[in-house]
């Protein structure tokens, strides 16, 4: 089953198209936003104790769900995570494990804090009444309240009281709405990561087992019970 949904997502990446890096005011739809992404990525990951790189896949649904893919040079699995909701899913194939249970139980010493911010992440529309350029402020899904900067219609960063924050970058249009390519994401703890999306297709239907990580095989752990990359 594994190797099938691995062949499905290989499928769907192929078909593809790359976005047009036009001018975002000459391209957008009135109204329009983020509903789903599907995208080959590229990653860096920075903790205070490592640094990963590499290529991946990752898959979004609005509001809350989420599976990323990292993989190794060799196309072997490193990780897969999966958030839906307020919960969020760390495979390790070749570790043979897996870590489940809510957002909220994971340590911020394990460096996985940034993996857990993506659905905020992902938040990218601008508030209802924002400045065209400037920042505004909103309740933020995690709680508390975020700080939004505006640049020229866009959201350029968001801030969270609890020291999240996340750079958009590198906008182009896709579907007629705006999508940043590049994401620079740090957690409150210092970790960083820079995700970077390649030949995304936004607002296509995406079937559900896309989202589904595969656990069969794995031994399934509490969440907190992860103490490292």
């Amino acid at each position: 089953m594994y190797r099938l949904l691995l062949i499905i997502v290989a499928g769907l990446l192929a078909a593809c198209s790359t976005p047009r890096l036009l001018p975002v005011s000459l391209q957008i739809t009135p109204g329009g936003g983020v509903e789903t992404i599907n995208s080959t990525v590229t990653f860096s990951l920075r903790t205070s104790e490592k640094h990963l790189a590499g290529r991946g896949v990752m898959v979004y649904r609005r509001p809350d769900q989420v599976r990323l893919i990292l993989l190794s040079p060799f196309g072997t699995t490193l990780m897969e995570v999966q958030v839906l909701g307020d919960r969020l899913t760390l495979a390790y194939p070749a570790s043979g494990v897996a870590y489940q249970g809510r957002i909220n139980e994971l340590s911020g010493a394990t460096g996985q804090r940034v993996f857990a911010m993506l659905r905020w992440v992902l938040e990218m529309d601008a508030p209802v009444g924002a400045p065209h350029t400037g920042e505004t402020e909103r309740p933020a899904t995690a709680g508390g309240v975020e700080r939004i900067s505006m640049k020229d219609g866009l959201v350029v960063e968001k801030n969270q009281q609890s020291g999240e924050q996340v750079r958009y970058r590198n906008y182009a249009v896709q579907a007629g709405v705006s999508l940043p390519l590049e994401l620079q994401v740090v957690s409150a703890e210092g970790d960083r990561i820079r995700l970077t999306m390649e030949e995304p297709e936004v607002n296509i239907h995406l079937d559900e087992q896309l989202f589904a990580v595969p656990l069969a095989g794995l031994r399934l752990l509490p969440l907190s019970e992860l103490r490292t990359l």
